[in-house]
This record gives C-alpha cells, sequence and structure tokens, in this order.
C-alpha cells in the first residue's frame, strides 16, 4: 500500500490537539523516520530508522499510539526514490517492537 499513513491517521483522529510542546516532552517519546503501514495489521504502523539505509532498524507501534506527527523533510536516494520523514512522538508507556537485522 502506497499512501500516506501520518495522513489518514490524521483524517481519522486529531494528531494536531498535541501541539503543545511541553506537554510532548512529558507524556511522549519521539522517533524519527520514515513511517508505513502494516499491510497484514492497517492498526500498526512501521517506522524506518533510516530509510537510505538497506539494513537500517525499523520500529513498530499501534496508530492509536501516535499522540503527534511532524514531517520535517522528503529525502531522495539515489535511484531518485523519494521518502518522506517524520518525527513520531509515541506515548510514554506504549509497547513497541524493534525489528534489527544481524549476522548468524
Amino acid at each position: 500500500m502506497l499512501f500516506n499513513i501520518i495522513e489518514v491517521m490524521s483524517k481519522e483522529r486529531a494528531l494536531e490537539k498535541y501541539a503543545n510542546k511541553n506537554w510532548l516532552l512529558k507524556e511522549a517519546v519521539a522517533y524519527i523516520g520514515h513511517p508505513k503501514q502494516s499491510a497484514s495489521e492497517p492498526n500498526k504502523i512501521f517506522l524506518r530508522l533510516n530509510p537510505l539505509s538497506s539494513n537500517g532498524a525499523i520500529l513498530e507501534f499501534k496508530t492509536e499510539d501516535v499522540v503527534y506527527a511532524e514531517h520535517l523533510e522528503t529525502i531522495a536516494n539515489t535511484d531518485g526514490e523519494t521518502f518522506q520523514i517524520y518525527k513520531i512522538w509515541i506515548h510514554s508507556g506504549s509497547v513497541g517492537v524493534k525489528l534489527e537485522q544481524f549476522i548468524v
């Protein structure tokens, strides 16, 4: 599925209502990367921390745990593929999963 999951989430609920940075610093943790919705589970979001790397870590969160999202920049790789980079604020105490490659 190629669409902007942050725009979809914003339509479903008001992510912008948490724009108070003081509240965010106390109640949420920020992660920066390229977000994408899970194809098999639409209520989950993957955040690729370094989309230009072929082996970077990926974080998985429930979409309901995202309290705020802000677009930072758009980057492109050498093939011209572009990635939207967001700062995603996740509610403190939420459970996330870190997927990371390693050599056996």
